[in-house]
């Protein structure tokens, strides 16, 4: 006999409600907050965020381009907060050098596309949400989906995508939050309309990113994208982060974290 499960109870009628009704069932779920219901899904975030702000992380976009170390943790945290419109790109498929640290990845799904294979899993995780997936680079999609991103997310792998996305996202004026690893460290900054410190973080652009020269550890990249997925959080409910302003390194093997203010001017990451 397998155990009761109240949660499932609560999606059926959920599902039933939104065909009923001919809504999304999405659009169900905000409804009962509104009415001061909790969807079992976010009780354990409630006692954290407020149910006007989960309420607004349900009516948020966001972008994710990139499906690897970092993508995919990111994007997870984001379907599990009940971020309600995001947008992924990544046109590579999984590759055997993935299954050290990429979440989703698995002898099973080798040579499947990165993007699809997130599409399924996220479904399963929280089928609530619209998720769109493109197996192809941000830049080869419609330019008008980017405009209507309220916050993009670099989980990319060079320092070219990196400034390219960068200077897109200046472009349309919507804040980036960037994150990069390389073995035991990693560091992580918003990057709002205006702000040039990549240029000066990086200086060459035509250099590999760290985690080309230091590889990457499973741990290193799901800590990076922790630290990101909160910054996503944090700037779409409209709270304070003192990464606007500062760049955030983490040494893993020697648990320290340093914080530099950013000055935009000659600083180079080593």
């Amino acid at each position: 006999m397998t155990a009761h499960d109240p949660l499932q109870d609560e999606w059926q009628e959920i599902l039933n409600i939104s065909r009923e009704k001919r809504l999304s069932p999405q659009e169900i779920e905000k409804e009962r907050l509104r009415k001061g219901l909790i969807p079992q899904r976010y009780v354990r975030n409630i006692k954290a965020i407020s149910p006007e702000e989960q309420l607004k992380l349900m009516d948020a976009r966001v972008g994710v381009c990139g499906c690897g170390g970092l993508g995919l943790y990111v994007i997870n945290h984001l379907a599990r907060m009940g971020v309600g419109h995001i947008s992924v790109w990544d046109p590579d498929v999984f590759s055997e050098s993935n299954l050290n640290r990429q979440l989703f990845s698995s002898y099973a799904n080798l040579g499947l596309s990165k993007a699809e294979v997130c599409r399924e899993y996220i479904q399963v995780i929280n089928p609530a949400i619209a998720l769109a997936t493109f197996a192809s680079r941000w830049q080869d999609s419609d330019p008008e989906l980017f405009k209507q991103q309220q916050v993009m997310v670099d989980a990319l792998d060079n320092v070219s995508a990196r400034m390219a996305l960068a200077e897109a996202c200046a472009q349309a004026a919507i804040p980036l939050v960037h994150g990069a690893v390389g073995g035991w460290y990693g560091h992580i900054t918003v990057i709002m309309p205006g702000d040039n410190s990549l240029h000066y973080l990086y200086g060459d652009t035509n250099r590999q990113g760290i985690e080309k020269e230091q590889g990457t550890l499973s741990f290193t990249a799901a800590t990076i994208a922790s630290m990101q997925a909160a910054e996503v959080i944090k700037l779409l409910l409209q709270r304070e982060s003192d990464l606007r302003d500062e760049i955030c390194m983490v040494d893993l093997l020697d648990l320290s974290i340093e914080r530099f203010q950013k000055c935009n001017s000659g600083v180079t990451l080593v």
